[in-house]
């Protein structure tokens, strides 16, 4: 191992506009990227190559209980989360088998094909109704007014959260990913927590036709999931059921209006919208890198050694671009086929809910394209489009639309 670290720069909104230009400069010169956080201080690795990627998602000397794995010696580097925090972090991304088999078995249920798909009316109702309203503003943010209420119902539907409660949840997941002020992100967190703690207690009382219901009730192999099992769960399908359908819709959207050869080629034969969500998710997905992986011994990626302990990430944009699997990578064409992009990640962890992901872009998109066919940016708006800063989620602040 080396200790010479290299430091490009992840974090300016250049970056943040094309983080393909710096994966690609990774892939070809250290496709095994070892670096330091700006903020944290903590190394990392980053791996920008599909293989590598994948051969790593699907290690068994690779995961999420860190302190499970870890000598003596290593576990002062993880402390345990506190407070808040504690009570969100049993979720599906954040745990190992055995307990991951057993909690994931039991939210599979709720995303079978047939299930998703008895939801397509009404997503296609949600999805008109949002554009009617859309019609009657004078500038549209199609992030703010179609992109985040379409999935945020969806899975407050789902789930059985109220409707009054929504935005709520926006600024709470939004606080607790992206939150500056740790007083505000931990207040967020704390909030969240009470409000799950209230919706179990009366879903215990008086069960509903509801997720959240079946998840109270729900056993594996005779084993209910505990209170904090439940809420990091909730937590989980919350930020993973809109935060990824709002950026897979901005991101897609934008790709077609800077591509007016692709959109017209979708709005002349929609059936194409299957091939073309795929290319969207590979060209320019939701999720720029997987969530923390830890090397529980020292693993060869790559021909590196990664020592144990060590933080591992794989950038999803990076090997969805790589021109060893993908011909014509840096091309966009909604009509690719043989796309085995890894935009919802790959190996045990893979996102439960990518059906539903799936149908609600498919929906919308072909939506906007039916029902506003003049759909553009806003004068100027191509060069004052923000995204976001984290390099966990690869979505828009805003995009300012007209028809």
């Amino acid at each position: 191992m080396t200790d010479t670290f290299q430091v490009l720069d992840f974090f300016s909104q250049k970056t943040r506009s094309n983080p393909q230009a710096v994966y690609e400069q990774m892939r070809n010169t250290e496709p095994v990227y070892h670096t330091i956080g700006p903020i944290s201080g903590s190394t990392f690795w980053v791996l920008t190559r599909y293989d590598d990627c994948v051969n790593m998602l699907k290690m068994p000397q690779v995961g999420k209980e860190v302190r499970k794995h870890m000598p003596p010696e290593l576990l002062a580097r993880f402390p345990e989360p506190t407070g808040p925090f504690a009570a969100i972090g049993r979720h599906l991304l954040d745990i190992d088998p055995p307990d991951h088999t057993r909690l994931r078995s039991m939210v599979h249920k709720a995303f079978t094909p047939g299930i998703v798909e008895n939801l397509r009316p009404r997503i296609q109702q949600i999805a008109d109704d949002l554009i009617d309203k859309m019609q009657n503003k004078a500038e549209v943010d199609l992030i703010a007014d179609f992109g985040f209420p379409l999935p945020i119902i969806v899975i407050a539907e789902l789930i059985g959260i109220p409707s009054e409660d929504r935005d709520r949840f926006r600024y709470w997941t939004k606080q607790i990913l992206f939150g500056n002020n740790e007083q505000e992100v931990t207040a967020a967190a704390f909030e969240f927590v009470m409000y799950m703690h209230n919706m179990i207690d009366l879903r215990r009382e008086n069960p509903q036709n509801d997720l959240l219901s079946g998840l109270v009730v729900a056993k594996e192999d005779g084993q209910e999931m505990d209170r904090q099992e439940l809420i990091s769960m909730l937590f989980l399908l919350l930020v993973a059921g809109h935060e990824t359908t709002v950026n897979l819709i901005g991101n897609g959207t934008l790709l077609l209006l800077e591509h007016p050869d692709q959109m017209q080629k979708l709005q002349h034969d929609p059936s194409l919208i299957r091939s073309a969500v795929e290319e969207m998710l590979r060209y320019n997905g939701p999720v720029e890198t997987t969530t923390f992986r830890y090397a529980f011994e020292d693993v060869q990626i790559g021909g590196k050694t990664i020592p144990q302990g060590d933080i591992i990430l794989a950038s999803l944009l990076g090997a969805n671009r790589d021109p060893a699997v993908f011909d014509r990578p840096n091309e966009f064409d909604i009509t690719r086929d043989s796309n085995k992009h890894i935009a919802f990640g790959n190996g045990i962890h893979y996102c439960v809910g990518a059906p539903l992901a799936r149908m609600e872009g498919a929906i919308a998109i072909n939506t906007l394209l039916r029902r506003l066919p003049t759909l553009h940016l806003q004068p100027g708006a191509e060069d004052s489009l923000e995204w976001s800063d984290s390099i966990l989620i690869h979505g828009l602040k805003a995009l300012p639309v007209a028809f």
